[in-house]
């Protein structure tokens, strides 16, 4: 009774914080998860004009949407691992006791929202990552000296952005068109972690019971956070020869000013006793302390459009560049429209060897004043299931 009373807190415990903060494992190409569009076309969207999600992947291309546009987007992957985190959940608040065993899983996940018109727009995006890993042992045998090892980790890396895109049109000249763009750009970089353990004995219980608590019979819960704000400065430029040719180049993080900066710890430990109540050793508490920002690097990406004659078909190829403009990897996109109210996508990324790291796909239907689309990402050696997926939906007025 008394082990099924200490196993019945363990569990309660565990259960308060599941739903805490939540990151070590990430999705390698997180900007295809914010917009379906460029998820289909593989991230090819730096000379791939007319988005509304310009601030995201070059600035200057607001200059070319010419409409009022409201518009929200949401991805995540990997999608395998979202029926884990469903699992995992209705597990600890099912009111029984999970089975032992141990459980890791993962998410990334991104969204946005923008409101816009031609050369100026807002938009509010955001991604993170989300790790999890529980571990649990416990045994009714009395012959067992150990009765309960519990072990809960979850962090989380939220990166928020608010950004106000500019776009001017320097050159207008005999079709030659060079609009340059910029995003003033407000960050909050987060990292939140959380561990929880539990380790429980027979003989930890009969010494906590005469007042002599064993120090191999803890309860340990451990926080820390980091939480920086800083302010950077985006810039973009898009050159379009003719209707059919385009070129993009975007730096992101071309210049960034710190804000504040600042980290948090907390800890808490006691022990359990023979009836199964929590004693404290060390009463929960935390402490803050300012720190320096650590300011991003800047990131550089190329592209260059291509629209086919009469088929209206728009070939979208980019680079992601190194400090000494060496590629890094490459993407291609097409876009073919259908029947003018739907488009179809493809797409791929490669590394420098031009071996595929990602296949993409992706549709998109455009009903009056609403569009939607969906993208989504395969794993090159899985083509039966969908590595990532992205929604969007927008008015446009």
């Amino acid at each position: 009774m008394k082990k099924k009373l200490i196993l019945s807190s363990i569990l309660i415990l565990i259960l308060l914080f599941t739903v805490s903060y939540g990151v070590t494992t990430s999705f390698a190409f997180k900007d295809l998860l914010y917009d379906p569009r460029a998820m289909g076309v593989a991230g090819a969207m730096t000379a791939l004009a007319d988005s509304p999600t310009s601030a995201i992947y070059n600035p200057a291309l607001m200059g070319e949407y010419s409409r009022l546009t409201l518009k929200t987007g949401f991805g995540l992957a990997p999608i395998s691992n979202v029926q884990s985190f469903i699992d995992l959940y209705n597990m600890l608040n099912s009111g029984t006791e999970p089975p032992n065993g141990d459980f890791n899983t993962y998410l990334s996940f991104a969204g946005y929202l923008h409101l816009g018109i031609s050369k100026l727009g807002i938009t509010l995006f955001g991604d993170s990552d989300i790790d999890v890993k529980f571990h649990k042992y416990t045994s009714n045998d009395s012959s067992q000296d150990l009765i309960a090892d519990v072990k809960f980790s979850a962090t989380a890396t939220p990166n928020l952005n608010g950004a106000l895109t500019i776009a001017i049109p320097a050159i207008n000249l005999l079709g030659l068109k060079l609009n340059l763009g910029t995003n003033v750009r407000l960050n909050n970089t987060r990292y939140y972690s959380y561990n929880e353990s539990v380790h429980v004995t027979q003989s930890g219980v009969v010494l906590a019971a005469s007042g002599k608590p064993n120090d191999n019979d803890i309860s340990k819960k451990e926080y820390y956070s980091i939480d920086e704000k800083y302010i950077s400065i985006d810039l973009g430029a898009y050159m379009r020869f003719s209707p059919f040719v385009a070129v993009g180049i975007f730096a992101k993080d071309a210049y960034s000013i710190p804000l504040e900066g600042k980290e948090i710890y907390g800890y808490g430990d006691g022990y359990y006793d023979s009836n199964g109540k929590y004693y404290e050793y060390t009463p929960y508490s935390e402490t803050s302390n300012p720190i320096e920002v650590t300011l991003p690097t800047m990131s550089l990406k190329a592209g260059a459009f291509i629209k086919v004659p009469v088929l209206s078909t728009r070939i979208a190829v980019g680079a992601d560049l190194d400090n000494n403009l060496s590629p890094t990897m490459y993407r291609i996109g097409v876009e073919q429209p259908v029947l003018m109210v739907a488009v179809l996508r493809g797409g791929a990324i490669l590394d420098t060897q031009f071996n595929p790291q990602l296949y993409t796909a992706g549709f998109g239907v455009n009903l009056l004043l609403l569009q939607a689309d969906l993208g989504v990402a395969f794993d090159p050696q899985d083509l039966t299931m969908p590595q990532a997926l992205s929604i969007s939906g927008s008015f446009k007025f």
